[in-house]
């Protein structure tokens, strides 16, 4: 059996938190050995839960003494660039959390970083590792539903009043906004399922008071999809809660597939619920037969399928936990140098959607993602 892949955390924030269950669970596969962060006394508080006891406020000290091969990138999405490529030139592989960077321009130069050093460069799209969305890319990918005509999906959480006063989320030069915090996991779920985008026309606004530099608390965008799928995206931190705060609905030639609300805690670490499917009746199924004139009407309908749960697919998955499976995905990938699911040049083009919408907010025109 392999050694497992020992990792240096970056940044000990909240998401880094979720990352811990990985290390402390399957200590056998990745194996936590050092931790970063500039801030001394909360990177030894995580330290001493995750078991470690190499601590440091410098990354370039972390890199060039630490026992590590590979590092876990948890800082604000401004800070995951400069982390990424110091990393990569110091033969370290890298996982970074979602969104990917703060512009196209790190996205590119973090991916140049690693393949000159031959690293592997992973992003944590961890809805990606969950077992329902396994079932719905094998159930897509089967061709259940036909040819994919359309899409929609949208997240409204109520967020900005939980963060102090100049917090990275609510400043947008700090990376922060709906649309690179919660919404980028919705589109790069649907690209995953779908396939890439090759236009986008949107509209970001920021409508509350605590947030600053442009920072987006409401967003609404339409994808052309190169297949010729189109979908709709809605993105909302302004109101008061919604009945089902996170869904997605696909629609194909032959069926829709649509997310319920999560009603356990299973359920909430993919953020959706029961994955329900309805399929088109065979065709041989015979409507009925035409109203006399003058007979009374009645409400009979032809016979159809109704809506099923599809069932969450384990296989292949270590835990039912998607933040776990991602990395221990990055772990494996690590190793046996297969290239991530969600590897740096394949979320690349995630976040040309998000900055391609951006762009259309900011021009009032569509943007061809080609272009970017």
């Amino acid at each position: 059996m392999a050694e497992p892949l020992k990792v240096g955390m970056v940044g000990s924030g909240s998401i880094s938190n979720s990352h811990l269950t990985a290390y402390l669970e399957h200590p056998d596969r990745v194996r936590l050995t050092a931790v970063c962060d500039v801030i001394e006394e909360a990177g030894r508080e995580y330290a001493g839960r995750a078991g470690v006891d190499d601590v440091y406020t410098d990354l370039d000290d972390m890199l060039r003494e630490a026992d590590i091969e590979a590092v876990d990138i948890c800082t604000g999405h401004d800070q995951h660039a400069a982390p990424a490529i110091a990393a990569a030139r110091a033969g370290k592989h890298v996982l970074v959390e979602k969104a990917m960077a703060h512009t196209l321009k790190d996205c590119r130069d973090m991916i140049d970083a690693a393949d000159a050093s031959g690293v592997t460069l992973m992003v944590a799209q961890h809805l990606r590792h969950g077992p329902n969305a396994r079932a719905v890319k094998r159930f897509l990918d089967g061709g259940e539903l036909g040819e994919i005509r359309a899409i929609q999906t949208h997240a409204v959480i109520s967020i900005v009043g939980s963060k102090p006063a100049g917090h990275w989320m609510t400043d947008g030069k700090q990376g922060g906004g709906i649309l690179l915090t919660n919404t980028v996991h919705h589109l790069d779920l649907i690209r995953y399922y779908i396939g890439n985008v090759k236009r986008v026309t949107g509209v970001c606004k920021s409508m509350q008071p605590q947030l600053i530099n442009d920072c987006d608390d409401m967003v609404a965008a339409t994808l052309e999809f190169e297949n010729g799928a189109i979908g709709t995206v809605f993105g909302n931190w302004t109101t008061s809660p919604s009945h089902e705060p996170m869904s997605y609905v696909i629609y194909g030639k032959d069926g829709t597939l649509h997310t319920t609300r999560p009603e356990t805690p299973e359920q909430a670490r993919e953020q959706f619920g029961t994955v329900m499917v309805c399929l088109k009746p065979a065709d041989d199924v015979q409507p009925p037969a035409p109203r006399a004139p003058g007979a009374p009407r009645t409400f009979r309908t032809r016979a159809r399928s109704s809506f099923e749960p599809l069932e969450p697919d384990y296989t292949d998955l270590p835990t039912p936990t998607p933040i776990v499976n991602e990395i221990l995905h990055f772990g494996d990938c690590c190793r046996t140098g297969e290239e991530p699911t969600s590897s740096g040049r394949d979320n690349l083009e995630t976040m040309k959607i998000i900055f391609g919408i951006f762009e259309s907010s900011r021009t009032g025109k569509a943007v061809d993602l080609a272009d970017l």
